[in-house]
């Protein structure tokens, strides 16, 4: 049997505060947070429901998931296989959709997400507020398999377009010459990300920490962002570079 070695073991914060405590105790914060016992048994039995396929399944969901969350719109639309950390710390606008498999994650009491009226989560897309907040503004549109996550914050402008696979948030452990093992290292908070309105994220780009890309501006495919876009601009490449102004 390996015995366990978590005084000395190097591991993220997260890591160290979730193998703390007992298995369900973790278990009930993560998932779920803080609340009532009745609500969490709530939160615990709608769970049955998200896999069931077809219009009975999308019926169900519709009726017993607007009660999970902090606040919920009308006319919501919801996917099968949809995976809720904290909904109570979520707040959903009208008309939202999520599709397949998608996940939306506040991590901690600090965090929330805000998804505005109109929103449309793509298919195994996943957002993770990491103690603080991510807002999405109506209207955008979230394409498939993309990662939003943050410890700093994200907010995004009214009818925000994001490609399949965009990586939104991405921020980096402190280093330095003593810093020791990097996985223990808190992460370096640059103020999150902001997308202007009408803005227009290409498939597979990935935008980092601190990053500011402006109304109606283009981040081309694939591209590496690590500093502001100007509004109208066109961006490319790995780190981006403006090639045009619109």
């Amino acid at each position: 049997m390996m015995q366990e070695k978590t005084d000395i073991l190097a591991m993220t914060p997260q890591q160290r505060v979730l193998s703390a405590g007992s298995g369900l105790a973790t278990y009930k914060g993560f998932a779920f947070g803080n609340g009532s016992l009745f609500a969490w048994l709530y939160f615990e039995l709608i769970q049955l429901l998200s896999g069931l396929p077809g219009i009975i399944g999308y019926g169900m969901r519709v009726v017993f998931f607007p009660p999970l969350f902090k606040q919920c719109g009308r006319k919501p639309a919801f996917a099968k296989g949809i995976t809720l950390r904290r909904p109570n710390q979520i707040i959903l606008g009208e008309r939202v959709l999520i599709d397949d498999y998608a996940s939306l994650e506040v991590r901690g009491a600090a965090g929330s997400i805000i998804v505005s009226d109109r929103c449309s989560i793509g298919r195994l897309t996943t957002i993770v507020a990491k103690d603080c907040a991510i807002t999405l503004a109506a209207g955008c549109n979230i394409g498939s398999y993309c990662r939003l996550a943050s410890e700093s914050g994200i907010t995004f402008g009214e009818s925000v377009l994001v490609g399949a696979y965009a990586y939104i948030g991405a921020g980096n452990h402190q280093t330095g010459a003593d810093a020791g093992a990097l996985i223990e290292q808190p992460m370096d908070k640059k103020g999150g990300v902001k997308i202007g309105a009408n803005a227009w994220i290409g498939a597979g780009a990935m935008i980092m920490d601190g990053v500011t890309v402006g109304e109606r501006a283009i981040v081309g495919a694939q591209s590496l962002v690590m500093s502001d876009v100007p509004a109208g601009a066109v961006v490319v490449g790995s780190p981006a570079r403006i090639i045009r102004v619109v």
